[in-house]
């Protein structure tokens, strides 16, 4: 059950599609926002400002560092105003909070405190990103201990789920979510494993789980490469969320073969939300 939404932001667009994503899900779910900017302490250290000003041949003026600290907090302040203005018009409960540390370490720390994290795909430097995930994001979603959602999109869509299962334990979380929500949320249940027969056992399993808990949905099994056969059958049945485990493989083999996780969240046509 989710009543509490915490929803980080930078003022930036793509940051405002989350913000817009939450407001419309904190209403459906009744639940409560906590919009969370964070000013970067990087921003503030005296190496990078000493790196900036030897880049510009000139010396740091005197209160320097104070200067650039109040105009990233009115940045920040300006980004909650936003934030507070759209859920006052959706008649959603709000609050803020600003604070100043690592940007993924603060809004873990204050994730811990919610049921759920929403953020938009992309952030403040987004147009340089091509609409990848950024590595706050893949940071947050690495280590957060609640779920967290990544959306492109503004609205939720009630229609189609999508849980893309393989047996891990991180897999097995996502089922339990996805269970949760189609029958919370009223949608379509989709089971994907992809693989070949030797997966039907690992296909059986998650069966069992959701025949047990009554839910209705469609089992498919596809084969191919994990992250793109994923992110196709999301197209293909016009899927409105799509869960699944965050990162179900060591830390090593995802920097040698890539990530089946960073591929979704980066290409999906829908939101996705990841389980750990």
């Amino acid at each position: 059950m989710i009543k509490r939404i915490l929803v980080p932001t930078d003022g930036s667009e793509a940051a405002m599609i989350g913000v817009t994503y939450a407001v419309a899900l904190g209403k459906t779910c009744d639940a409560s926002l906590l919009g969370l900017h964070v000013v970067d302490v990087k921003l503030l250290e005296g190496p990078f400002l000493r790196d900036i000003s030897a880049s510009l041949g000139t010396a740091p003026y005197i209160n320097y560092q104070g200067n650039i600290a109040a105009l990233l907090e009115e940045r920040g302040a300006a980004a909650l105003r936003a934030f507070q203005k759209e859920c006052e018009a959706a008649g959603v409960p709000a609050e803020t909070a600003q604070v100043t540390g690592i940007i993924a370490r603060a809004i873990v720390e204050k994730g811990d405190l919610a049921d759920l994290i929403v953020m938009g795909r992309g952030g403040e430097h987004n147009e340089w990103l091509e609409g990848l995930v950024g590595s706050t994001t893949e940071a947050v979603v690495r280590r957060a201990h609640q779920p967290v959602l990544v959306t492109g999109t503004a609205t939720p869509g009630r229609g189609r789920l999508v849980v893309a299962y393989d047996g891990t334990r991180h897999a097995r979380t996502a089922l339990k979510t996805a269970a949760t929500l189609s029958v919370e949320w009223s949608m379509a249940l989709h089971l994907l494993v992809v693989g070949d027969s030797k997966m039907n056992a690992i296909m059986e399993e998650a069966l069992g789980y959701l025949d047990a808990h009554k839910t209705q949905r469609e089992c498919i099994r596809r084969e191919g490469d994990p992250g793109e056969t994923i992110v196709a059958y999301a197209a293909e049945c016009n899927a409105d969320l799509l869960v699944m485990g965050a990162f179900g493989h060591s830390k090593v083999r995802e920097l040698v073969v890539g990530s089946t996780t960073t591929y979704a969240i980066n290409r999906a046509p829908c939101p996705v939300l990841l389980a750990r």
